[in-house]
């Protein structure tokens, strides 16, 4: 039977204190509707050490104990509760599926890779007799004029046209709560794409805080002077939860100050506007550091080099080859933090999240973690190209399966194994 579960939802337009700080963090909850849940952020324990969240928080329901310690330990930083899920007793739909794909306007290599792997993954389904037709694809056309309201049309849409699965980019993941709620009691699975939808209790949650160790790393080995944050898309709701958990970062470094607040929307010319302009307006400011949540790092480093400014360590969370490539030109003089996976990766490993699900092998938990790797000078030559120039839409090297592999994927379903082995 398929049973539907309840969810704890936090409440709408209201924010989690950050613990153990008597600094005030201004963290505004940008786009917040009615339909919005925000995430919460513990404090980091130490300057230089990644926010941990209490189990108390984020594991409401004890359902780690379902998994195996060592994964267990990769919900450290996970910012939202976790919860149960009614696909535990879904019995699986018989293969070929009808697949849909929803993404947000294409704004970086990641997403562009991301959209190129499912295409092949999908076309390598069919020839397995997992698959059939077509995929149906949907992606916004212009950041200028996407709205969550276009996203939830297209899941309805995709119901309404007999897909099975869907794998979903989310604009706003709370927008899309109700949306996907109905698509999962129609026994339509959505899994998230690197992101979260916080208050359905029938989304698929897979997603890595890929961000907050990169900017903890930055704030401590900077540990004095003025930070630049650079944030990705207002309203998206993981990226309130990535700045919730950079802001605590930074507090854990007494000696850091907030100097000011841009917006890059996850794009490399948005993001370098953005710097050049705050960067000119504030003339004899010195930045010590920059804080960015994901993929805006080669656009920033561009803003620097064009107001003829030292460029100072930059937190590289969703690393891209360009930005890697930079840094690894410069390892003599430049030091930062970074964590890296690609959209190749992403698609590969949650494309077959969605089989499975589909197949009937039972998710343990509606969430799902992945540990990215961290990247430091030390191990950079790992996931760097040299010679690439800074504007490239390469992406970090590595192994297809490196994010999160069928064997890592085991550990997440009461029953293992991948639709006919796929």
């Amino acid at each position: 039977m398929f049973k539907p579960v309840k969810r704890w939802r936090i409440a709408a337009g209201s924010l989690v204190a950050v613990a153990l700080t008597a600094v005030s963090f201004a963290m505004a909850t940008v786009g917040t509707t009615a339909a919005s849940a925000v995430a919460t952020a513990a404090a980091a324990q130490k300057c230089g050490q990644d926010v941990v969240i209490p189990a108390s928080q984020n594991d409401p329901h004890g359902l780690l104990k379902l998994l195996p310690k060592a994964v267990q330990a990769r919900y450290g930083s996970w910012p939202y509760p976790i919860g149960p899920t009614p696909w535990s007793h879904f019995k699986g739909i018989k293969p070929p599926w009808k697949i849909g794909l929803i993404m947000f306007a294409i704004g970086s290599p990641w997403q562009a890779d991301l959209v190129t792997e499912f295409k092949k993954e999908f076309a390598q389904a069919k020839a397995a007799g997992l698959v059939k037709g077509s995929p149906d694809i949907y992606i916004q056309p212009s950041q200028a004029t996407q709205t969550p309201e276009q996203q939830i049309a297209a899941v309805q849409s995709m119901v309404r046209a007999g897909v099975n699965g869907i794998l979903i980019l989310p604009l706003n993941g709370s927008a899309l709560g109700p949306a996907v709620t109905a698509a999962g009691k129609a026994h339509v699975p959505v899994v998230v794409l690197d992101n979260v939808i916080p208050n359905s209790g029938y989304a698929i949650n897979v997603w890595s805080q890929n961000n907050s160790p990169a900017a903890a790393g930055v704030a401590g080995l900077v540990k004095t002077g003025n930070v630049l944050i650079v944030r990705g898309i207002a309203g998206n709701t993981v990226e309130q939860a990535f700045q919730n958990a950079a802001v605590a970062d930074v507090a854990a470094c007494p000696g850091l100050t907030v100097a000011g607040t841009v917006y890059g929307n996850w794009t490399n010319a948005v993001a370098k506007s953005a710097v050049l302009s705050f960067l000119t307006s504030h003339p004899g400011l010195t930045v010590n550091a920059v804080i960015q949540n994901g993929i805006m790092m080669a656009g920033i480093v561009d803003a620097f080099q064009t107001a003829g400014v030292t460029v100072p360590p930059i937190s590289d969370g969703g690393c891209q080859g360009g930005d890697l490539s930079w840094w690894l030109a410069h390892t003599s003089t430049y030091k930062t933090v970074g964590v890296c996976f690609n959209g190749y990766q992403t698609a590969y490993t949650e494309l077959r999240i969605l089989f499975r699900v589909l197949g009937g092998n039972a998710p343990k938990l509606n969430d799902i973690a992945i540990l990215a790797p961290v990247v430091t000078n030390a191990n950079l030559s790992v996931y760097a190209t040299p010679n690439l120039p800074l504007d490239s839409g390469a992406e970090p090297r590595g192994a297809l399966n490196a994010y999160c592999s069928n064997k890592c994927l085991d550990a997440y379903f009461t029953t293992s194994g991948s639709p006919k082995g796929f």
